[in-house]
């Protein structure tokens, strides 16, 4: 028989409340008491929301679970999109990974986009199955096509057209674009009259050319290119279309059959490559969330960058300010743990830089407007040193 240590026995004489307290620890598993954390969740990589990890990864933040959640945990640079098209920039030169910012300040990461919002239960949604609850809530999500409304107008576009949003996917399939222009002429159409659509076409034509002479076409649409964008930008960076050759349509694309692009004039545009540069939109689940809204159907953010009927949800506007994300990041901690608010900064600047193909870029400020380059140099190292600096901590 093998020898077993003795076992040692307590007796508990009488059932005082000393002793029935001290039965209750002795056979049910302890429940440790520990002060209630608050949950921050970061919805989407977003500028904002990298400034965000950022601040929290250089400043602390407490006795405070964070979660971001996005479909991949990387930052990809828009501003330098088209350079990565032209072929300026490797893809590691525009796509950041997220791992280090969420290492250094504790936050958790789950791999997913929202399917839903509940305000008042303060819980989100997600693809991954999980419902995600939160104290404080900051939206700043991947920008986003609606799908569902381009193929509406444009029949065939989800299976025939490579859609520049998500960026993700966009970045992982433009290889195979440039692969197949190795090997023949290709006939690639930018579909889009906006800054990305005009960046694109001219950055498409710098890279394709060679070896065989693919050629791009514009469809621009409807309306006038660039516009809200200065006379003179408009003018220069058209001065660049043509001198790339690039055909300018002012037409709608009204389908897609894989071979050809359907005109709203009922002409036909032969098409290897469709390239669908769509404005970005607010995904329906905010939209459906039931939050307070303006007369254009998106929800009403105040100057803190709450929603104005849920004030613990913070949303980041469209085409937000490159420096948003301090004020961000202040609201929110000010949201779990009290103090000020600070007054987000939400005017744009009145510069514009656009890549103009063939390392140029074009400059306007109010009246005056330079294309060249060097104005490309100097983008080029403003957009190093400021996606640098979106990761000090």
């Amino acid at each position: 028989m093998t020898a077993t240590p003795s076992r040692k026995h307590l007796v508990l004489l009488g059932a005082g409340r000393a002793n029935i307290r001290a039965s209750v620890n002795r056979y049910t598993p302890r429940m440790i008491a520990t002060p209630s954390r608050k949950h921050l969740v970061l919805l989407g990589a977003g500028r904002a929301n990298v400034q965000v990890l950022a601040g929290l990864a250089r400043n602390g933040h407490g006795d405070l679970d964070i979660t971001l959640v996005a479909p991949h945990p990387a930052y990809i640079e828009r501003g330098m999109l088209a350079g990565y098209v032209a072929g300026d920039y490797a893809l590691e030169d525009i796509r950041v990974p997220l791992d280090a910012l969420l290492q250094n300040c504790g936050a958790n990461f789950i791999p997913a986009h929202a399917l839903a919002l509940d305000p008042v239960a303060r819980r989100v949604q997600l693809s991954s199955g999980d419902a995600l609850p939160y104290d404080v809530l900051s939206i700043d999500a991947d920008p986003a096509a609606n799908r569902q409304q381009i193929e509406a107008d444009m029949p065939g576009a989800g299976r025939n057209a490579l859609f520049t949003l998500p960026l993700e996917n966009f970045v992982q399939l433009w290889p195979q674009v440039r692969a197949l222009a190795a090997e023949r002429a290709l006939q690639v159409a930018v579909i889009g009259a906006g800054r990305i659509a005009v960046e694109l076409a001219l950055a498409c034509a710098h890279a394709l050319a060679d070896p065989h002479g693919s050629r791009v076409t514009l469809v621009g649409g409807d309306l006038f290119l660039l516009p809200g964008e200065p006379a003179g930008l408009q003018r220069k960076m058209l001065e660049r279309l043509k001198d790339q050759q690039i055909t300018v349509l002012q037409e709608r694309c009204t389908g897609l059959d894989g071979r050809e692009l359907q005109l709203s004039g009922g002409a036909r545009l032969v098409c290897d490559a469709p390239l669908l540069a769509a404005p970005a939109s607010s995904p329906a689940w905010l939209l459906q969330a039931g939050l307070q809204a303006g007369a254009d159907g998106l929800p009403l953010v105040n100057e803190r960058l709450q929603s104005e009927s849920h004030r613990q949800i913070f949303i980041v506007p469209p085409r937000a300010p490159l420096a948003l994300g301090l004020a961000l990041e202040h609201n929110l901690r000010t949201a779990l743990g009290g103090g000020a608010y600070k007054r987000a900064p939400l005017a744009r600047s009145p510069m514009r830089l656009l890549a103009s193909g063939a390392n140029r870029a074009a400059f306007a400020w109010g009246f005056i407007t330079f294309e060249g380059r060097e104005i490309w140099r100097s983008k080029d190292r403003r957009d190093r040193k400021r996606l640098a600096a979106l990761f000090q901590m």
